[in-house]
């Protein structure tokens, strides 16, 4: 009895597993192979629509590094600029780079410029410079000190080429640049006193001088700003009055304006 429901149950697993096997072997039927067909269509196209979408936002990824990467070249229809301020002219002959914070011999006597730029490009610059200053009784001009009731008026017309250091015009607020070029000064008549005391009549003095120098603007705005300048000039000792001819350093602060804004 025992062996003959062992061989029920084994006839029965064998059964089973016959029949499984059987169905894991037949064929898909159409209607369920199209289901699959379709879906299988229906997931390819939404891998397309990902991959399209993926495409455009990376093409537009990529757009949008390269401008902020790459800077606009910015044009400008007019590139004049003018200027005016206040200045300073040291001419004591005893220059020294402790002087340079103080006020010790620089001289401030309607100290007033006005200046013209043309900006050739970002890189640079030409100008033309009209100087109008007074220099002061007390003061030591080479040397001497100037008396009251004596105070020359001095004068001077300089033309520079500048080279910004930075490409940082009309783009940037701070502009440093180095200036170099040549002037023309006048400096009226004066009395003064020379180291021992004795009373002297300097003549007038009228000199071409080499220029070189530094300076930096302050951009407020597109069209606005501020402009400092240190200068040294260097006179040429050529004609009368050698003596006279000295070299000598002149500072300014001003504002400037640009007639025109940037185009892209």
């Amino acid at each position: 009895m025992t062996k003959i429901k062992l061989c029920t149950f084994m006839t029965l697993v064998v059964f089973c597993f016959s029949m499984l096997q059987a169905q894991h072997e037949m064929p898909v039927n159409p209607f369920n192979q199209s289901d699959h067909e379709d879906q299988m269509d229906s997931n390819d196209m939404s891998s397309i629509v990902v991959q399209e979408l993926a495409t455009e936002i990376s093409d537009k990824h990529a757009i949008t590094t390269e401008s902020v990467e790459t800077p606009i070249e910015l044009h400008y229809s007019g590139k004049w600029m003018i200027g005016a301020g206040i200045n300073m002219v040291e001419d004591s002959g005893n220059q020294q780079l402790g002087n340079f914070f103080t006020f010790k011999h620089k001289n401030w006597g309607n100290p007033f410029y006005i200046n013209t730029e043309y900006l050739y490009n970002s890189h640079f610059s030409l100008g033309a410079t009209l100087l109008f200053n007074k220099y002061q009784s007390g003061k030591t001009i080479q040397g001497n000190i100037i008396q009251d009731a004596s105070e020359p008026n001095y004068f001077a017309m300089d033309f520079s080429a500048k080279l910004f250091l930075r490409e940082v015009l009309h783009r940037h607020v701070f502009t440093p640049y180095v200036m170099a070029g040549t002037g023309y000064r006048y400096l009226e008549g004066y009395q003064a006193k020379n180291q021992s005391g004795t009373l002297v009549d300097v003549p007038k003095t009228q000199d071409i001088t080499l220029n070189a120098g530094i300076g930096a603007y302050y951009w407020i705005d597109r069209s606005w700003g501020i402009n400092f300048s240190y200068m040294a000039k260097f006179a040429m000792k050529v004609g009368a009055n050698d003596a006279s001819k000295t070299n000598h350093l002149a500072s300014s602060l001003g504002v400037f304006y640009r007639f025109d804004t940037a185009l892209r």
